[in-house]
């Protein structure tokens, strides 16, 4: 099927489609947002690591370069989420300019409701707002007529289509990370090392 065809029912589903991708895209900015405060943080904390290890004071430099590791680690999930939501936000143009079916977009869904259990305790507002995204998708696709798993529980265990998307996600995140921070090291010894 190509486009929405005439009637007042394709157009509503269209309309709605269009919503959810605007939801998508403010997520996406939000997301952005976070990025950007965080890799400013820990450019700063990088260069007080610098500035410590510089000076010899190796013990208050490991506690700060503790503090960008776990920067880090937020970014990378941070990261990994908005190629995840940017790929649902693309499958929703698709469905928009051709009409075709939502029913790819579930393995997405797995891989928001694993990634979501991630920021759960970390950063609960990303995690409140991915739930919404999850719930606003899945009345998407059921809206549509097109058959959708049901809602289950955080399970870290998951498979197939789902773990591909969040591993390639994660693979893209971690490249992008290491492109752009640099590691501290010092006399041929990385700086988290002791003594």
């Amino acid at each position: 099927m190509l486009g929405f065809g005439g009637g007042n029912r394709f157009k509503k589903k269209r309309e709605k489609a269009e919503a959810v991708l605007i939801m998508l895209r403010n997520f996406i900015s939000k997301i952005d947002g976070y990025i950007g405060r965080l890799e400013e943080r820990e450019k700063q904390l990088f260069e007080k690591v610098v500035d410590l290890t510089s000076m010899g004071d190796d013990v208050r430099a490991r506690i700060i370069a503790g503090e960008i590791q776990q920067i880090r680690s937020i970014l990378r999930h941070l990261t990994a989420l908005r190629y995840i939501v940017e790929g649902v936000a693309l499958k929703i143009e698709n469905y928009i300019v051709m009409g075709e079916a939502m029913g790819f977009i579930s393995p997405a869904l797995s891989a928001l409701k694993e990634i979501r259990g991630i920021f759960k305790g970390l950063l609960p507002n990303i995690e409140i707002e991915t739930q919404m995204m999850e719930n606003s998708l899945r009345d998407l696709v059921t809206g549509t007529g097109e058959y959708i798993p049901p809602a289950e529980p955080y399970n870290p265990q998951i498979a197939g289509e789902a773990k591909k998307i969040l591993e390639e996600a994660y693979a893209a995140a971690e490249k992008r990370l290491r492109e752009t921070f640099p590691s501290v090291k010092r006399e041929g010894r990385n700086i988290m090392e002791t003594r």
